[in-house]
């Protein structure tokens, strides 16, 4: 387990939660840790669309419960740890550019909430 992750026991109990407590888990573990958790591979993110077919990136606060999420859909694929200050500088504006919006905590394809970039980035201050 990484120094930054939680255990399993903790993990099913986040995802226990309801959204608005999952998305407070979520911004505090960013401001703590400092680092988002996205799912994919060396080549490829998971993104995901919404009833209107909008383009989101999911994204979890800790490893753990990306892999009780995702893991064994596609071989290869694990949790993914992004800085927040790379996330900011970096994904956001490719992010931007794919007109794509932040699913948070998504768990059983419920996600938490659903932010726009500008949301997403006033919740970071």
């Amino acid at each position: 387990m990484a120094s930054d992750d939680i255990s399993h026991r903790e993990a099913e109990r986040l995802r226990g939660l309801d959204e608005a407590a999952r998305v407070a888990t979520t911004f505090e573990a960013i401001a703590e840790r400092g680092a988002v958790w996205v799912w994919g591979d060396e080549g490829d993110i998971l993104f995901t669309e919404d009833a209107r077919r909008r383009n989101l990136l999911p994204i979890w606060p800790f490893a753990t419960v990306a892999r009780l999420e995702n893991e064994g859909e596609v071989d290869g694929e694990h949790a993914i740890r992004i800085p927040v200050k790379a996330f900011v500088t970096q994904w956001l504006p490719q992010l931007e550019e794919d007109d794509a919006d932040i699913a948070v905590f998504p768990v059983e394809e419920r996600n938490a909430a659903i932010l726009t970039l500008a949301e997403f980035r006033s919740r970071l201050r």
